[in-house]
């Protein structure tokens, strides 16, 4: 007597999403010390303030007359968002600092968490390269607190792009991919250095010529 064998049909799996790798500590590390510096330039800067409504010496920010917080101070520019940009930055950096810390602990920053950061940061960038040319070219001063505000800013850009790119912050679609094909070619290395001069140019064309 034969027997018949009963086929199960086969069921078809879609692909599976490919989970984000870990990023590297290197680059919460370049986050931590970007959002801390940055932080605790902010928050002097915050004090000197202070000190320069009360009309005391602002101190260390008086170096001459191109170094001088006391000149920048009195211009629009040093309240462009409605509030001191030192009550802006502080928060921005202090936030910065606990993902990079988050990180280095060995938590995993969900992928619109670090899309929101790196936006953030884009921004605060952006606006740190218009109150640079601003600081040049209109005020003719530089505040010293700024100028390593801008340097942690950078720094913490160059950590955070690699740790989004690595957490796929942007998605598996084409935003995802183009960001990928950015740092994989170190692209983003020569955007974040190319910044970094610019602004030196803004400076030196506004301040030293």
């Amino acid at each position: 007597m034969a027997t018949q064998t009963r086929q199960i049909p086969e069921t078809s799996h879609p692909p599976t999403e490919a989970a984000p790798r870990r990023p590297a500590a290197v680059w919460f590390a370049m986050v931590l010390a970007g959002g801390v510096l940055g932080a605790v330039a902010a928050g002097w800067q915050l004090v000197e303030r202070i000190a320069y409504a009360e009309g005391a010496d602002t101190g260390l920010c008086e170096i001459n007359s191109v170094l001088s917080c006391a000149s920048i101070f009195s211009h629009w520019q040093s309240s462009a968002l409605g509030v001191p940009n030192t009550l802006v930055s502080l928060p921005v950096f202090a936030l910065l600092a606990s993902a990079g810390l988050a990180g280095l602990l060995g938590s995993r920053l969900s992928r619109s968490y670090a899309a929101t950061l790196l936006g953030l940061t884009v921004f605060m960038s952006a606006f740190m390269t218009w109150y640079m040319q601003q600081s040049a070219f209109a005020i003719g001063a530089l505040c010293l607190f700024c100028t390593v505000g801008a340097v942690s800013l950078i720094g913490v850009g160059i950590g955070l792009t690699r740790v989004a790119t690595a957490e796929q912050a942007l998605g598996t679609g084409r935003a995802g991919r183009q960001l990928q094909l950015l740092v994989e070619a170190r692209a983003d290395l020569v955007l974040w250095g190319g910044l970094a001069a610019l602004i030196a140019l803004l400076l030196y064309l506004g301040l030293a010529l």
